[in-house]
């Protein structure tokens, strides 16, 4: 069991008041020990205190979306009882019901549409807009999982293509949220490389900006590489460079062909721990060199494709081989590309042949921390007892051929649990198309959602100010859990997740769903890491003990411990994919790291790329008009872009493509680079009669394919702007 450091007692209460400790309980990308203080029943403020999980750095203000949960969690828009549809699908007509009436329906349909079409004709739609280890995804899935199967959507819509990277380069035996570095490590690197990343925006973690201001505050020169300028590299980098969107694994491999030439690799560290630079067959050294298929990957080769100028890609090149101890930081967003798998694998690669994985100061080209969850878990869904999955980004495909297009089933009925897929996968307009087939629809959620909406039977949830639970940091940055501590009763008649499922499992006559009590639960998913639970539940945060390193894989590079590779090396060139170069499916990936361009079509000339909203959690926060101001919602064109098209800044304009359209003030800027526009993922989808999208969803414009990995293709995409006639 792991020594637990139980931090103070919460902050003193002004009179009237009582403060409770929690954490958001959605993927915000921070998990910061959240504090609401509450008079008279109700949550009047809401205050953060960084010291009580990280005491050697100052405190954290709330986010504004922090704040921002007071707004939602008494907006008139919340669910408040059980509602069954009574007009078209979509249309937000509905009629309350009970909730014994509701779930006799949802129990029923369920069983009818099993015994009629199977148990994979049943989709699990869950996601993480209720997020947390006992009321999570997880007692969802536990629940379809017990009563027989259903189709899951298994890849991760964020970061699917880098878990296949860190799994295929590093081990399959990873922890992936433990494959990066502790932020206390940034102040060790001599140059840090933000690509595609930026906390400032996304979080990436409690902390993540405090401790980049203080790395930097220390001399570490930071350098950003995004098709935006972003607001961290506003506020931090030295130096931002301009790319395309779809196109950073060609600037890598360019990197790299720099390194190679000028003889700037580590060719001892690459003996002794790589696998695949020089020593297969194709090798990477051979294939950046173009001994491979005739083209060196040369800085001139990358500029036209990149927009990079050849110049500036060999000086980073170099800047990076030779500042040792540097680290490359990596978003995911470059990833959810056409081949993003490869964009992280030549990072991987970059990172291992200038020797800084697993050195202080280093990094293993990802952007999670070292330490993981700590030993604290999740209800246990157990397995799925069907062989019936589906890449997420497939999901309007699915929907639309089921069987006729290779898929595992034709789905009847779609559970949502806290997902709003309709909003959040690709393709809203032909994901909605095609729900006709669909015999019926559950959404468990806080608000009629633009999911939610399409509805036959919804479900009003408890948000995580209205029950107990525990939650760790996002994407395992820091060494700390957090009880959340209820702070005000369920209101209306909402329910906690796991009772819901609970009922109606009994009503499906599943047993053991739950057998325990909620609290027995929390003991049971935190027991290997907390030695007092009574303490842990009463002072809110347990600290546990720094590791021992700071950055991942440090064993393997010091020699106590072999990867997990097949090789037991850091694998450039992949074993596993060399054995079976389509894993799932959806086409070949290649052993080695290599360019694959993306499509183009004249007809759309301008890159779109779809960056987080500051005023969202994804689709959360997407009803708050107050919140909305903090980041407002336009689509970012470079002047040059907006000049050829006659598009004044504030204008109206139309953004659109095959696929779809979407209504946005345009937003004249040179943050972005010419040729590329950008809109921010998560507004609400809400079309007009037309189809026509009239808030600025992006997913209107994205196309419903799935990268060979399994990721999701959000930054290949290609669109037109106009202005409204």
């Amino acid at each position: 069991m792991s020594q637990t450091i139980y931090e103070a007692p919460r902050p003193k209460a002004k009179r009237g008041e009582t403060v409770v400790t929690s954490t958001c309980g959605h993927n915000c990308g921070g998990r910061c020990v959240v504090n609401a203080h509450v008079a008279d029943g109700r949550i009047v403020h809401i205050s953060t205190d960084q010291r009580r999980w990280n005491p050697d750095h100052p405190p954290l203000p709330a986010c504004a979306r922090g704040v921002g949960q007071i707004e939602r969690t008494y907006h008139p828009d919340r669910l408040k009882y059980p509602m069954r549809r009574t007009g078209p699908r979509g249309s937000g007509q509905f009629e309350r019901i009970s909730w014994d009436a509701a779930l006799d329906e949802v129990a029923a349909q369920m069983k009818r549409i099993r015994a009629e079409h199977g148990h994979a004709s049943i989709l699990d739609a869950s996601r993480t807009g209720s997020l947390s280890m006992l009321h999570g995804r997880s007692a969802a899935q536990r629940f379809l999982y017990m009563g027989g199967g259903c189709t899951d959507l298994w890849s991760s819509m964020s970061s699917e293509a880098e878990i296949f990277a860190v799994r295929t380069t590093y081990g399959p035996g990873v922890e992936y949220k433990a494959s990066g570095r502790e932020l206390s490590d940034f102040e060790n690197s001599k140059l840090i490389l933000m690509w595609g990343w930026s906390p400032g925006d996304g979080t990436f973690g409690t902390g993540t900006m405090p401790f980049l201001k203080h790395a930097k505050s220390k001399g570490v020169r930071i350098v950003c590489v995004d098709p935006r300028q972003t607001n961290t590299s506003r506020q931090l980098a030295d130096e931002h460079v301009f790319i395309r969107p779809s196109t950073d694994t060609a600037a890598l491999i360019a990197m790299a062909y720099v390194i190679v030439s000028e003889n700037l690799h580590d060719q001892d560290y690459c003996d002794r721990h790589v696998l695949g630079f020089d020593n297969t067959t194709p090798s990477y050294k051979a294939y950046v060199l173009g001994q491979t298929d005739g083209i060196p990957k040369t800085p001139e080769w990358a500029a036209e494709i990149t927009g990079i100028p050849a110049e500036t890609i060999r000086r980073l090149a170099i800047e990076f081989a030779t500042s040792k101890p540097a680290a490359i930081q990596c978003g995911y967003a470059p990833g959810r590309t056409l081949n993003g798998e490869q964009f992280h694998r030549a990072a991987h690669a970059l990172a291992a042949i200038t020797g800084n994985v697993g050195i202080p100061g280093g990094n293993s080209g990802v952007s999670n921390g070292a330490t993981g969850r700590g030993g604290i878990a999740s209800l246990p869904a157990g397995k799925n007892p069907i062989d019936a999955r589906v890449s997420s980004p497939l999901l309007a495909d699915l929907l639309a051929r089921g069987k006729a297009g290779g898929y595992p089933a034709d789905i009847k009925m779609i559970y949502a649990a806290g997902g709003n897929l309709f909003n959040q996968a690709p393709n809203s307009g032909k994901m909605i198309a095609n729900l006709d087939k669909v015999e019926f629809i559950v959404g468990q959620d806080h608000f009629l959602t633009p999911t939610a909406r399409y509805a036959d039977i919804v479900l009003p949830a408890t948000t995580f100010w209205e029950r107990n639970d525990v939650h760790t940091p996002w994407a395992g940055a820091g060494h700390y859990a957090i009880y959340m501590h209820q702070a005000i009763e369920p209101m209306y008649e909402c329910r906690d997740d796991i009772d819901i499922f609970s009922d109606l499992a009994r009503r499906l006559g599943i047993e053991g769903y739950n057998d325990k009590t909620k609290d027995e639960w929390l003991r049971e998913l935190t027991g290997r890491a907390i030695g007092d639970f009574e303490t842990f539940r009463d002072r809110g945060v347990a600290r546990f003990p720094k590791p021992k390193d700071a950055v991942a894989f440090a064993a393997e590079i010091r020699g106590e411990k072999p990867f997990s590779t097949p090789s037991g090396k850091i694998e450039i060139y992949s074993t596993t994919l060399a054995a079976n170069p389509d894993p799932y499916g959806l086409g070949p990936i290649s052993v080695i790291p290599t360019w694959e361009p993306p499509p183009t079509d004249p007809k759309f000339p301008l890159l779109l790329s779809t960056p987080k909203s500051r005023a969202r959690t994804h689709s959360i926060h997407g009803n708050q008009p107050q919140l909305a101001r903090v980041d407002p919602d336009t689509v970012w064109m470079n002047p040059a872009d907006a000049g050829k098209r006659n598009i004044r800044n504030g204008q109206a304009v139309r953004v659109f493509n095959a696929i779809g359209a979407t209504i946005l003030l345009a937003e004249v800027t040179p943050r972005i680079a010419p040729g590329c526009v950008s809109i921010k993922e998560g507004a609400w989808f809400t079309p007009d009669h037309a189809g026509v999208d009239r808030k600025g969803c992006s997913n209107v414009l994205t196309s419903d394919r799935s990268a060979p990995s399994g990721a999701t293709t959000y930054n290949t995409n290609r669109v037109e702007v106009e202005t409204l006639g």
